[in-house]
């Protein structure tokens, strides 16, 4: 599946800036061994605090073979079962006896956010501890032909469409560790948790050709329904929460005093590219 341009342009936009802040953290190490240490105090509040607004972009495509069959199963058996609905409504009565279907699964995503981070120790600490609220937007896309085949011989050719989309707003707790917190450029680790309430919809749409004994005929139908609408139709119990699972590793650089840069990747629910900027009190 193509994907926007926006996305690719975000993308290479954070795999640069990654490998340009990896390169200074090494050039500016010689330099700083014949400077003075910096000192490290307690001086209140001041050096303890930091704001910072992100955005990135989202994708499960690295991690589709532990869910791509069932999710691609599903949903044609729901298309298909549509496709039946359809045509006996435009004056057939036959059954359905089965169905196969090549849909390709593919996603697509993006996060951003505001977090207030906590760094205990001071200034120049290592640790800190970062609350974040993250609008995270996650479209899972299958799409191919769907073809279903009746009691009478007759049969279907659908091109197919089916999406989940979630947009969840995650409240997240993240703990986070500079590896050399007074360095101009340094990298970090990362690992948070968090939750936010399940919502979003599903939705499908087809065209094709009916073929049976007098001739053929022409179908499409499309179809939206939110989760809590899919899960009374299908009987089935979704959950009400969707926990966050957060691994990342990045680098930050001070480009004026108090004001950093900072690009990261990892694990998101899904793979996760993110860069932000952050101001240090």
């Amino acid at each position: 599946m193509k994907q926007m341009s926006w996305k690719k342009s975000s993308f290479v936009f954070v795999i640069l800036l990654v490998f340009v802040l990896a390169q200074s953290v090494f050039a500016q190490q010689d330099e700083q061994e014949e400077e003075l240490p910096r000192l490290i105090f307690d001086d209140g509040i001041a050096g303890k605090l930091e704001v910072e607004i992100h955005y990135g972009y989202w994708t499960l495509d690295l991690f589709k073979g532990m869910f791509e069959d069932d999710l691609t199963q599903s949903l044609s058996d729901e298309i298909a079962e549509e496709i039946a609905i359809k045509i006996n409504e435009s004056g057939h009565n036959i059954t359905k006896i089965g169905h196969d279907h090549s849909l390709v699964f593919g996603s697509s995503g993006s996060v951003y956010g505001f977090e207030l981070r906590f760094y205990p120790g001071g200034r120049y600490s290592s640790f800190s501890l970062g609350v974040s609220i993250e609008k995270t937007h996650m479209e899972a896309i299958v799409e191919g032909p769907v073809n279903v085949q009746f009691s009478d011989g007759s049969y279907a050719e659908m091109d197919a469409v089916g999406i989940v989309e979630l947009n969840p707003l995650f409240t997240n707790l993240s703990f986070r560790w500079d590896i050399k917190p007074d360095w101009v450029v340094t990298p970090y680790f990362v690992l948070g948790l968090g939750v936010a309430a399940l919502n979003g919809e599903v939705s499908y749409k087809y065209n094709g050709t009916y073929y049976w004994a007098m001739g053929t005929e022409e179908h499409e139908d499309e179809d939206k329904r939110d989760i809590k609408e899919v899960e009374e139709d299908t009987d089935f119990n979704m959950p009400n929460i969707i926990p966050l699972l957060q691994i990342c590793l990045g680098v930050r650089a001070e480009v004026i005093p108090h004001l950093h840069l900072k690009a990261e990747a990892g694990i998101w629910d899904g793979l996760i590219l993110r860069a932000g900027i952050a101001y240090k009190f």
